[in-house]
């Protein structure tokens, strides 16, 4: 038994670093951004770069799609 942590996640690797995030919640996926705090969501789902597919491990919140009619 080792008490060696594993390896950190991979960071992103793209230009500028991390250009979108997307997560997949029950088959679907979902943009997202980051959060100054977790979300019920982000506490469950883990969110990854579009560009790279590195995991994305800070807070974040879904963009809202839907559209309001005035």
């Amino acid at each position: 038994m080792s008490s060696h942590p594993g390896p950190p996640p991979p960071a992103c690797g793209c230009l500028p670093a991390w250009p979108a995030l997307t997560t997949v919640i029950e088959g679907t996926a979902h943009p997202v951004v980051p959060s100054p705090a977790h979300t019920p969501a982000s506490a469950l789902y883990l969110a990854r770069c579009t560009g790279c597919g590195a995991a994305y491990t800070g807070p974040w919140k879904r963009l809202s799609t839907s559209s309001r009619a005035a």
